[in-house]
């Protein structure tokens, strides 16, 4: 059984047709329709969640994790409104997303109508494409219109660059009448994508300016992993010129990389910081977390060079002079044979800094007073093989990434935004497509903003949420400015007296609360153990993590040097 109208025959089928395989519908009556029409299909993992912004944030985990599009159906009016951050976030991070909103006919928007409002372009800074369908098809023109345009918003999630595409459907009652079979087929239109290459002539330019530079950094930031971009940058990390720094959210761990950019540069020297920076930065992926690098390389000795497919002009460091339009795999593997490195010391004397500031900071840490920084030492410790880790926003991200992660673990995140709002739901997604253990490391801000997210049926067993309890946001402790004002406490830490505990007793989860290293290590041990998704709770001095994690850095400038 399927809806009577047509309209939501086609766009079914054409999910179907495309290979959309998962769909999440919070409840209404206006997208009735939809729900009638999907409920118990075949070719669909359907769910129910009742928090628009939650779902939203859990089609997000799904998408990320599983590189394929994820249906999101609401009703109309504000419902729709609650899926901005997801699908603002699933923007910036390039997730495919298909964001259908029920809508009442436009004739009845503004006049007074309940759960009604302007839904038409709603998202439109936020999205690849958007299209209002037409419902009242008895003209041939209007059916060609919406199967034009959903197959073009189909395909415009995932190609030429992935993201979310919002379709808008004005309906009119009855909204419950339903048929046996569609009324007809749909038309289906395939979008076919080429891959571009350079000329041979740029190739030689390109590998020319690299072999003429001495410094040469390649920056990775929050990027789709993939195996072959981490085989090609080890052979360019071969250059003695050439230096890779990736990001936690990059997926591209390796030895040859510098992986704790701010372990590096937060415990340089003046005259090192100056060496370091390079000539030429060569930059793929999207969003950098590292403030520090972003200041280094906003500086006029620096020529910056942006590798996208999609040729979008991101000056991140106000120094950008090529846009290279071709994907990260095609130019590494390309320009590769036209370089011939100058001898230089520029890798091997950052590298084998690197490798000191390791061990000294390990060293700190490892003897620390407890805190943030030594609950993040200790966890990054004991995170199991082979495991996804969801990272949590603001001082979380930053701790982790002062730390060497093994090649086996995989680091996701909302790093597109960079918003607290989503990530439990986003880590809740990310769990449901691998039978992998994954581990959600959140602020306790983040965890009690998102706390809705366990507020569904689906919420997979092999979930593990550690929640980092420094009673505030304690990134404004650790970031210049609000740590000197006033107003620190109340309007930007935000300091609260509430336990993860509450969450995990209201949803009936099983919870551990640690204080100090002895808990904190049988409690990592008690996670691991439970048969079920569980609650970890650390509690940390609020009033102490910032002076420790200055005199962690202090402690690895004074002890080590550039030789």
């Amino acid at each position: 059984m399927i809806s009577d109208k047509k309209a939501i025959q086609d766009i079914v089928a054409l999910l179907e047709k495309k290979g959309v395989t998962h769909v999440i519908i919070t409840p209404g009556s206006r997208n009735a329709p939809f729900s009638l029409s999907l409920y118990k299909h075949p070719s669909f993992q359907v769910m129910s969640v009742v928090d628009e912004r939650s779902a939203a944030f859990i089609a997000l985990g799904i998408a990320q994790q599983s590189d394929k599009p994820v249906a999101l159906i609401c009703t109309s009016g504000t419902a729709a409104l609650n899926y901005a951050p997801a699908i603002a976030e699933a923007f910036y991070q390039e997730v495919p997303l298909i964001v259908i909103t029920a809508d009442r006919p436009m004739e009845w928007v503004n006049q007074g109508e309940g759960q009604t409002i302007n839904q038409s372009g709603v998202f439109k800074n936020f999205v690849r494409a958007s299209f209002d369908i037409i419902q009242d098809m008895d003209d041939k023109d209007f059916e060609w219109y919406n199967a034009r345009v959903m197959n073009e918003a189909i395909d415009r999630a995932m190609s030429p660059v992935r993201g979310p595409i919002h379709l808008n459907f004005p309906l009119r009652e009855s909204l419950y009448k339903k048929v046996d079979q569609p009324k007809s087929e749909v038309k289906v239109i395939t979008t076919v994508t080429k891959e571009i290459a350079l000329p041979l002539s740029v190739l030689h330019e390109l590998g020319t300016a690299v072999s003429s530079k001495r410094k040469v950094m390649i920056l990775v930031g929050q990027f789709h992993t993939c195996e072959t971009t981490k085989s090609l940058l080890k052979k360019w990390a071969e250059f003695p010129n050439v230096l890779v720094l990736t990001e936690s959210h990059s997926g591209l761990e390796d030895d040859a990389f510098i992986g704790c950019i701010d372990r590096m540069l937060n415990t340089l020297r003046e005259d090192e910081m100056h060496e370091f920076r390079p000539e030429l930065v060569i930059a793929i992926g999207k969003n950098i977390i590292s403030r520090k690098v972003k200041a280094l390389l906003r500086n006029d000795e620096v020529e910056h060079w942006y590798v996208s497919e999609d040729a979008q002009l991101l000056d991140t460091f106000q120094r950008l002079t090529r846009i290279i339009p071709v994907t990260p795999e095609r130019f590494f593997e390309d320009v590769i044979t036209f370089v011939q490195a100058p001898p230089t010391h520029y890798r091997e004397r950052f590298m084998t800094l690197n490798a000191e500031k390791k061990n000294v900071g390990n060293d700190f840490a490892r003897k620390a007073p407890f805190s943030d920084l030594k609950a993040s030492f200790e966890i990054m410790q004991h995170l199991p093989a082979h495991s996804l880790i969801q990272m949590g926003n603001s001082s979380v991200a930053r701790y982790i990434q002062l730390f060497d992660r093994p090649e086996h673990l995989k680091f996701s995140g909302n790093r597109g935004v960079s918003g607290i709002d989503g990530c439990t739901s986003t880590a809740i997604g990310a769990a449901m497509m691998t039978d992998k253990i994954t581990t959600l490391i959140s602020g306790d801000v983040s965890f009690l903003y998102d706390s809705n997210a366990f507020w569904n049926k689906y919420v997979p067993d092999n979930l593990k949420v550690i929640v980092i309890n420094n009673g505030g946001g304690g990134i404004f402790r650790i970031i210049d400015g609000p740590s000197s004002t006033e107003a620190l406490e109340e309007f930007f830490e935000t300091h609260h007296d509430r336990s993860a505990g509450d969450i995990a007793q209201l949803y009936k989860l099983p919870f551990y609360q640690a204080s100090d290293e002895v808990s904190l290590k049988e409690g990592l041990a008690w996670l691991y153990a439970q048969p079920k998704c569980a609650v970890l709770e650390v509690i940390t001095p609020r009033l102490e993590n910032d002076r420790i994690l200055k005199e962690y850095f202090k402690t690895i400038k004074e002890n080590t040097t550039l030789s």
